[in-house]
């Protein structure tokens, strides 16, 4: 009885572990390799991250250069932006489309 018990076992296993490496090998490796969309969306997503820093990093240079009266002009115009277009905003979970 004992090894009727342990030759089911090792059959169960042996199925288990070949109908899994059919899974890998009859999809082509496709699971290992990655496609050259998602490559090139990788690509694209690190670019705009670089340019998206570069671009602050310019703003924030170009913020320094300028006189102390220059910076307080930009810092009032930047809140009274701010307070025009709070109105305009669309809040985040109202329903209420932007017209």
């Amino acid at each position: 009885m004992n090894k009727s018990v342990y030759k089911g076992r090792v059959f169960l296993i042996s199925v288990i572990l070949m109908l899994t490496a059919f899974t890998f090998t009859g999809s082509g490796c496709r699971l290992l390799k990655s496609d050259k969309q998602s490559v090139a969306e990788k690509k694209k997503a690190e670019a705009d991250k670089k340019a998206d820093a570069e671009y602050e990093k310019a703003r924030k240079q170009h913020f320094d250069h300028q006189s102390k009266e220059a910076k307080a002009m930009m810092k009032k115009t930047k809140k009274q932006a701010a307070k025009a277009n709070k109105s305009r905003k669309r809040k985040a979970f109202s329903g209420v489309k932007c017209k």
